[in-house]
């Protein structure tokens, strides 16, 4: 008996088993270290349905077109620029001198139609007689709109996050372990910050949470943040217990001269009181007063670069000021989003999901094992059987925690699956074993052989198979998929052959 368990150990097989699942557990437990509160999760990650969060789905609002007009590119540009009040980019085509028009606002037919009547222009025909013309944004465009929602979520120190893109307009957000207003706040919003000066009317006529479009006929446009502000400080300021929280940022050079001739030009520096200073986030007021007596003296003789946006007292003058901060930090969307919709899981429903969903593995676990005793009535069988399944399973944890897979339901479900098909794939080489009794070395390889022929083609259409999931974006069940497949390559190139070498020396 000695001999063959030294046999064993000494085999590439059971050793690569071994080490594998070692460096398995180290990466789940060990390295890098685990948070402090992690427990038995250790570096393992789970989605929102396991630990709560929310999800958005965001349609990006925006039109591509092509269009014929008698006036060259730039002009076109120009021209719906000012017509549609809204930013619009051109592209170069594969065609040779064919441009297409980013229009980042969602526009109909007909509105672009009339548009473009203004400068005798008409929307482009495709090959096929219909009008080039189509709801979304190009490529460069939603990956920019990722790069700056992925930048406001790491300023918020969040790891939990998955971020899919379908097609060219449509994004996927999970965000686990946020509560959905503020998910809705940071990644529903444009982010675009304003400063205005007031020219009419007196002071306290423009005030905190009003709209734009109920100042717009007392205040004038100074600068956008895109091209006004520098640098953002982190952490917001007040200047006592009882002041109202701030987000302190720089301006840049432009920015700076353009505020010192607006408030030298609308008097606000001989009467600050009624011209006050108006910032407004994504169209909504979020400070509004005076220029203090040293700033109005300071931009006598020359530009300020530091300002702070007071944004309330108590906590939810700090929230919004940690908002306010995250969105002039990160920089606003190029175009805006619609929540298409949305969905929370609350937190302590996600925790019951996942202390059910490590239940339902272990059951299953349990289970088939217990179903393969009843089969074979080998304790010498059901061990090894045993703990070839429960290694499956730790190498797919481990390179879950290696690669920052977060696990979720589907991802639980995968695993389970894993069970489901390798106990079948262990009861096929064991049956092959014993089927034909006792018999030399030679033969027990043949026989193995064979069972592997078909394991290799039951699991490679499963693979195939879990593919097509795999490679859905959209799709509830990839993390199921990926795991699948994850699950199935661990079993037929390392653990199937561990077994089946154990069984070979056991029996």
């Amino acid at each position: 008996m000695k001999k063959g368990e030294g046999g064993l150990l000494r085999d590439i097989r059971v050793i690569a088993v071994i080490l594998l699942v070692s460096f398995a557990l180290v990466a789940i437990y060990v390295y890098p270290p685990p948070p402090a509160d992690a427990g038995i999760d250790g570096n393992l990650k789970y989605g929102l349905d396991l630990v709560g969060g929310s999800t958005l789905q965001l349609k990006l609002e925006g039109t591509l077109v092509q269009i014929n007009a008698p006036v060259n590119e730039s002009e076109v540009t120009s021209f719906l620029n000012d017509a549609l009040d809204t930013e619009v980019e051109i592209y170069k085509t594969d065609e040779e001198g064919v441009y297409e028009y980013e229009i980042r606002k969602t526009v109909t037919k007909e509105q672009l139609t009339e548009v473009l009547a203004g400068i005798n222009g008409s929307i482009a025909k495709r090959p096929d007689g219909k009008d080039y013309f189509e709801d979304g944004i190009t490529r460069e465009t939603r990956d920019e709109t990722r790069r700056i929602i992925e930048t406001k979520l790491n300023m918020l120190g969040l790891a939990s996050t998955t971020i899919r893109t379908v097609g060219n307009n449509l994004m996927i957000v999970d965000l686990a372990g946020i509560d959905i207003k503020t998910a809705k706040n940071l990644v529903g919003n444009p982010g675009k910050f304003e400063i205005r000066i007031q020219t009419n009317g007196t002071g306290g006529d423009v005030s905190t949470g009003q709209r734009l479009e109920d100042i717009v006929n007392i205040t004038t446009h100074v600068v956008y943040g895109s091209e006004g502000i520098q640098s953002v400080r982190m952490v917001p300021e007040r200047t006592s217990e009882k002041s109202p929280w701030g987000a302190p940022f720089t301006l840049t050079k432009k920015g700076a001269e353009a505020l010192r001739d607006a408030a030298i030009e609308y008097g606000a520096l001989d009467d600050p009181e009624n011209h006050e200073l108006a910032m407004l986030l994504d169209d909504v007021v979020v400070y509004s007063g005076p220029l203090s007596p040293d700033l109005a003296e300071d931009l006598r003789t020359e530009p300020s670069y530091s300002l702070i946006s007071q944004t309330g007292v108590g906590n939810d003058g700090l929230k919004r000021a940690r908002e306010l901060i995250i969105h002039l930090k990160a920089g606003a969307l190029p175009v805006n989003v619609d929540i298409m919709g949305s969905g929370e899981v609350p937190a302590y429903l996600g925790a019951k999901f996942k202390n059910g969903a490590a239940i339902a593995g272990l059951l299953a676990l349990i289970s088939v094992t217990l179903v393969v005793f009843l089969r074979y009535r080998e304790k010498k069988i059901v061990f090894p059987m045993f703990f070839a399944l429960l290694s499956e399973i730790i190498l797919i944890l481990g390179f879950a925690a290696v690669i920052n897979w977060e696990m979720d339901l589907p991802s639980i479900a995968g695993i389970i699956a894993v069970i489901g098909t390798g106990v079948d794939q262990l009861v096929i080489i064991t049956d092959e074993v014993l089927s034909g009794g006792r018999s030399s070395a030679s033969m027990y390889r043949k026989r193995i052989s064979f069972a592997f022929g078909i394991i290799f083609v039951s699991a490679t259409t499963t693979i195939v198979a879990m593919l097509a999931l795999a490679f859905m974006a959209l799709g509830t069940l990839r993390g199921f998929a990926i795991v699948t497949i994850v699950g199935l390559f661990f079993g037929i190139l390392i653990t199937r052959p561990a077994y089946a070498r154990v069984i070979e020396k056991i029996l």
